[in-house]
């Protein structure tokens, strides 16, 4: 969840900088309306980066931040034994994640989608 909080700061920063370095001729009317579409931007970037849990393969699920190898390959061995992943409540079942805090739980879970 840090990741999405840093990227829309960061987004917003960008909004709230555009008009300071923008020309003096035009007025600030104009300039907040691309800082708008900027933010809006980010914040659906940041919806599409999510990993659909019942369709990754090892290789995407290693890449997400708090993921390691083994727990990747439990997850897509626990899809081929149980079938897809009702919601994201049931990644709790998957050998590796049982003994995850819940906050752990919850940046991965921010970083996936159960499709």
């Amino acid at each position: 969840m840090s990741f999405y909080r840093s990227l829309l700061a960061a987004a917003a920063a960008l909004a709230l900088a555009l008009p300071a370095f923008a020309d003096e001729a035009q007025p600030t009317e104009q300039t907040a309306q691309p800082a708008a579409q900027a933010t809006e931007q980010a914040a659906s970037a940041a919806q599409q980066t999510k990993i659909d849990i019942n369709k990754a393969s090892v290789k995407d699920l290693i890449k997400l931040k708090g993921v390691s190898a083994a727990q990747a390959k439990a997850i897509v061995a626990y899809r081929k034994k149980n079938g897809d992943f009702k919601s994201l409540d049931d990644l709790k079942n998957v050998k590796g994640f049982k003994k995850m805090n819940a906050d752990q739980m919850k940046d991965i879970q921010d970083q996936l989608t159960a499709g």
